[in-house]
């Protein structure tokens, strides 16, 4: 069966099938970019975790910066609550972290193979007839693609989170509310910003997810003062607030170079404000249309869109997003990549997926001019020219924009009755959330 072209059914599948080739494809950019980055700065996401856990079976501070202390890291450090770091203990049952990291990897990878199947279950579930060619680039680009590669190759708990999320809400749309708060709640003991969908909660009036939320955030954070004491958790917020947020970086405009997806960029290179004001300025701009696709959501499939649009506003909003954040788009993007009827809208999505898989900065470009048969000064300028254009906004950040532009674009398109049509709840769920 031809990889680009019609669908057996008639249905012309080219536009989900490229962008789907295209992230195999930076799968080798990802595997590029991973030993360019260890060779420069040889220091993971998972070094920190293989640290923690060694930290507390000696008996030693672990939060915020304290690992550099009992490591040979100096650029990483352990930003969950205290009451995650037992998790991280395992790891440091081996006396080195290269076994425990191998480990780790095979875990991330069924974890991406579990997020490939839930995008090919929702589409099941909306009675979405998929060609084989299709079930296997879906679950290709969830294995292989370029930030798949960088995720396994940095370790970091973000893939986990991601499938947390997702599973968290099914639960909640399909009338297991408390499942699903329980799910988010556990999610933002790890990443706080979990803790910010209690907007989407809240607009779904689920209010036994948002008790389950608070029960398990609020009981498992007192489970960890009474493991480890009041002052790792006043520890912990002073990390969080003066080093985490790095608001200082914002002053003067923030450099190019640095690999964050954030609409703080544009306004840090004309307004002299601190990345926390910056954060309550874009916050406030995003707001609004957020607030459009809330507005015209009806069936399930627009509010998981609404969902979509809240965690992408968040995502360049509330903080300063790394490469490691783009796979929380992988759920429920690619689904909606098929599920999306209206034209405008598929390319819109498609044109933003691409965009975020083109993970290159200012630097990387440099290095790929240099590698070109081109005179120095042409090089320089084209370089140049292309640290003028990142200044404003990273490659990432444009796609970001690009599908919160595709979520407006489909909550103001009118939908098909078939695409409109929810699926048949699970035995024993209750229909909606807290009806």
């Amino acid at each position: 069966m031809a990889l680009f072209g019609d669908a057996a059914d008639g249905t012309d599948r080219s536009l989900e099938r490229g962008v789907l080739a295209f992230g195999l494809v930076t799968g080798v950019l990802g595997v590029v970019l991973a030993v360019n980055d260890f060779a420069s700065a040889p220091e993971l996401d998972f070094h920190a975790y293989y640290f923690t856990g060694k930290a507390i079976l000696e008996g030693e501070p672990f939060v915020g910066w304290a690992i550099t202390d009992i490591s040979f890291l100096t650029e990483k450090a352990y930003v969950y609550t205290p009451v995650t770091a037992p998790l991280f203990v395992p790891f440091a049952l081996f006396p080195e972290w290269q076994i425990p990291y191998v480990l780790n990897m095979l875990l991330l990878f069924g974890v991406f193979f579990a997020i490939g199947r839930l995008c090919l279950q929702l589409l099941d579930d909306y009675g979405m007839t998929l060609d084989r060619v299709d079930r296997v680039l879906i679950m290709a680009f969830c294995l292989f693609s370029g930030h798949t590669v960088l995720g396994v190759y940095r370790g970091n708990v973000d893939p986990a989170i991601l499938l947390v999320l997702a599973v968290g809400l099914l639960a909640i749309e399909r009338g297991r509310g408390a499942r699903g708060g329980a799910l988010w709640g556990g999610a933002a003991l790890f990443k706080l910003f979990p803790a910010f969908l209690g907007v989407y909660l809240l607009y779904r009036r689920a209010y036994r997810a948002i008790a389950a939320a608070v029960v398990v955030g609020v009981g498992f954070t007192l489970l960890g003062v009474a493991i480890f004491g009041i002052d790792a958790h006043v520890d912990f917020v002073e990390f969080i607030l003066h080093e985490r947020s790095r608001e200082g970086a914002f002053r003067g405009g923030l450099d190019p170079t640095l690999q964050w997806i954030t609409l703080r960029r544009p306004f840090s290179q004309v307004l002299a404000l601190s990345g926390n004001q910056l954060f309550l300025l874009t916050t406030a701009l995003v707001a609004p249309v957020v607030y459009l696709v809330y507005r015209e959501a009806d069936s399930e499939l627009d509010r998981i869109v609404a969902f979509f649009a809240t965690m992408v506003a968040m995502l360049i909003t509330i903080i300063p997003s790394t490469l490691n954040y783009v796979v929380y788009l992988y759920f429920p993007l690619v689904p909606l990549l098929y599920l999306v009827e209206d034209r405008r809208t598929k390319l819109l999505f498609v044109a933003g997926m691409v965009l975020v898989n083109v993970p290159l900065y200012p630097h990387h470009v440099a290095t790929i001019l240099e590698a070109l048969p081109l005179s120095p000064g042409i090089a320089d300028a084209l370089a140049d020219a292309v640290r003028a254009v990142l200044r404003w906004a990273s490659i990432p950040l444009y796609g970001f924009l690009l599908i919160l532009a595709g979520c407006v674009s489909y909550a103001r398109t009118p939908a098909p009755a078939a695409a409109a049509a929810s699926p048949t709840p699970e035995p024993g769920a209750e229909p909606g959330v807290d009806d």
